[in-house]
């Protein structure tokens, strides 16, 4: 059963932040969603409100009138990609799909948010070792994920799926962190591809990760 008629709500900040992928994966389906905006004080005050006291939470709403919530972005995003078509139908090819989007999340994650130093100081060194070994490593492996597909601004076949979404939102944290990207690089063919989509209706530069939510 793939409940296409189901709804849903994200609770999170008045931020993009880490709810940006989901929201972006939500829009470009046209899937029926709304935000429910949660203040850091508000979490804070009653942590069991939500399933691990802390946001983003989905909620998954059923034209029954059942409905289901969990918590953690990437098993959001996990979910809503497949719910939404963003994965292969196959189990084999939709894990490798997976396992790329995954990839990008904790490779970035961990040096840009969870590392022993500031990324702006690290970004700014160039014998940091985020410079010299982290950043580099990331931009060979996925630049071949994407040579192997062509080079086509996807990273398998010639559709949108879960890792260009992953990778589109990533490619705009780097940036705002400081972080270039050469522009002959196969990431950047991505992320105009994903940037050129209509299905954005004019909204790509509002589904910034750094943004806000607009009204």
């Amino acid at each position: 059963m793939t409940h296409t008629e189901d709804t849903y709500v994200i609770k999170y900040m008045n931020a993009m932040g880490r709810a940006c992928a989901a929201r972006s994966m939500l829009h470009l389906s046209g899937a029926k969603y709304t935000n429910e905006f949660v203040t850091a004080e508000q979490v804070a005050a009653d942590r069991s409100a939500f399933p691990f006291g802390k946001v983003p939470v989905l909620v998954v709403n059923r034209p029954d009138g059942t409905s289901f919530e969990f918590g953690e972005s990437i098993a959001i995003e996990h979910y809503l990609a497949e719910k939404l078509g963003f994965l292969s139908s196959n189990l084999d090819e939709a894990i490798v799909m997976k396992s790329v989007a995954f990839n990008i999340y904790f490779e970035l994650y961990n040096h840009c948010f969870a590392g022993k130093i500031p990324i702006q100081e690290a970004v700014a060194d160039p014998e940091s070792e985020f410079n010299k070994k982290a950043l580099p490593e990331f931009i060979a492996c996925h630049e071949r994920w994407l040579n192997k597909n062509g080079n086509n601004g996807h990273y398998f076949g010639d559709k949108l799926t879960y890792p260009d979404i992953a990778l589109a939102n990533w490619a705009r944290i780097m940036e705002g962190l400081g972080i270039t990207v050469k522009e002959a690089s196969p990431i950047k063919k991505l992320e105009q591809t994903v940037k050129a989509l209509k299905q954005w209706d004019g909204k790509y530069d509002a589904f910034h990760p750094f943004g806000v939510v607009p009204v």
